[in-house]
């Protein structure tokens, strides 16, 4: 009984690996039309990770409280802390970590941000998310952003200005945008 069972996972797992390398090759090619080479976005996620290590050995609160974006070694902190030294220190940490080429601070200390900021930047974020996802001539999850305090901070690598042209119309197109930073890097 044990070998009939351990013969039937064993297809079955064999079974789902040409969907596995479907999928891996899927995205090696989407890597490809996105701007950056699989190499890159291997080195972007390393920075990404080694970064938020960083922020977890350091202190818990700027693990939670500061959001990690990384494109061609150029980061992007968003988020907001307590005090201003916890601002510096997230800066600090990041410019330690290897390949980082640029620290872009959008880091914001905390001054009465509640609840209803919270509200009003997810309603932003969900909308921009929905018009990017739903438009067919944007590359779904090529763009990266960031809400904070009604601000939309674009980020990401594309080689058509005419779809960053797109993105940004969109996040214009949001009520309640108090402004649009816009990292996004042409190729």
């Amino acid at each position: 009984m044990i070998k009939l069972t351990i013969i039937i996972l064993s297809l079955s797992l064999l079974s789902c690996s040409p969907s596995i390398i479907t999928k891996g090759t899927s995205t090696a090619v989407g890597q490809a039309n996105d701007g950056k080479s699989l190499g890159e976005s291997w080195d972007d996620t390393t920075i990404k990770l080694g970064i938020k290590e960083k922020y977890f050995s350091y202190d818990a609160t700027l693990f939670t409280k500061i959001d990690v974006e990384v494109e061609l070694g150029k980061v992007l902190l968003t988020g907001v802390v307590p005090f201003g030294d916890m601002r510096l220190e997230a800066v600090r940490l990041a410019w330690q970590q290897d390949g980082v080429i640029e620290v872009l601070n959008e880091i914001s200390i905390d001054t009465g941000y509640g609840l209803d900021d919270i509200a009003k930047d997810k309603f932003i974020s969900t909308q921009l998310f929905t018009k990017i996802l739903t438009d067919s001539d944007i590359k779904k999850f090529k763009y990266d952003f960031e809400v904070q305090k009604q601000i939309i901070y674009l980020f990401g690598v594309s080689n058509d200005q005419s779809e960053i042209n797109r993105v940004i119309d969109h996040a214009k197109s949001i009520k309640g945008v108090l402004d649009i930073i816009n990292y996004i890097q042409a190729r």
